[in-house]
């Protein structure tokens, strides 16, 4: 399937076919209704059944964010797909089921996996009941160190085939991010440790701050930073920065169209000063043969 990152070096990410299956490795499961957000991409195959095909995080009552490495064999129609969001356990029945019929495609016209440019959005027809994440202010910068979520389903040991059925998250630190030479683009996201990482098939995931409220008492839209793209030699986890102004230009134009420019976080004013550092306290393959 994916050959992406699975030896990554000056040549980068070669992504050959769809990404499949998923994995979050050091992770805990996650409870009914917890990441309400959270949405799983599921691909039909040639028997009809449907199974895990990328995550994704919805950020708009009718704005799903994806890898653009995902969402554009649905785009091209090589994968059949639909949304499944406010579903915790893929095994069970609930949440909201979305068919490719009820959904536009958008990618990165520009998506290469050495630039920050990984993103796709799906946008709905109409609006889910789900609560959706929000996006941070443009140009934030997150300061190495400091704890982010990552959600995903599947396979939770990389020398085990089985996969949970149960969305799993893992805490990850944000490490400073080697651009080995500026082989890769600066604007990325590393976050991961040793024991605790993005693993095969979980290809636009969210990494986000589940309550980013300064205030305890005053509950707050988890933030989600950035999506699922790879590793590199360097990097345990490589994530699509979304507050990156760049990374949006492509979109204005289409979500505009759909009535939903204000997804788009606004650009600071200029002569006005850059976002704060968010506080600290700190590609190889992303996908398999699913089954």
């Amino acid at each position: 399937m994916v050959a992406a990152l699975a030896s990554a070096g000056a040549f980068g990410i070669v992504f050959t076919t769809a990404p499949t299956a998923s994995a979050v490795v050091g992770g805990a499961p996650v409870a009914d209704g917890e990441r309400p957000f959270v949405v799983q991409i599921e691909e039909q195959g040639d028997d009809g059944k449907w199974s895990h095909y990328c995550g994704a995080a919805l950020i708009d009552s009718r704005v799903v964010a994806t890898a653009a490495h995902c969402s554009r064999f649905i785009q091209q129609g090589k994968v059949k797909a639909r949304l499944v969001i406010g579903r915790a356990d893929s095994a069970t029945s609930g949440g909201t089921v979305v068919t490719s019929d009820h959904f536009s495609v958008y990618s990165h016209p520009d998506f290469s996996t050495l630039t920050n440019t990984d993103l796709g959005l799906l946008i709905l027809d109409s609006p889910v009941d789900q609560p959706s994440a929000a996006l941070p202010p443009l140009r934030t910068a997150l300061q190495p160190g400091r704890p982010l979520r990552l959600d995903g389903w599947g396979r939770t040991d990389l020398n085990d085939e089985k996969k949970p059925s149960r969305l799993q998250e893992a805490t990850l630190p944000v490490n400073a991010f080697d651009t080995e030479g500026g082989t890769w683009d600066k604007e990325f996201i590393c976050a991961g440790t040793a024991d605790k990482y993005a693993a095969p098939g979980d290809s636009g995931g969210p990494l986000f701050d589940p309550n980013p409220s300064e205030n305890a008492a005053k509950a707050a839209k988890a933030v989600v930073y950035g999506l699922v793209t790879g590793s590199t030699n360097t990097c345990t986890g490589l994530f699509t920065n979304l507050a990156d102004p760049a990374i949006w230009k492509p979109f204005r134009e289409p979500l505009a169209s759909h009535g939903l420019s204000h997804v788009i976080p606004s650009e600071p004013p200029t002569g006005a000063p850059t976002p704060p550092k968010q506080p600290g306290t700190a590609h190889h393959a992303l996908a398999e043969a699913s089954g």
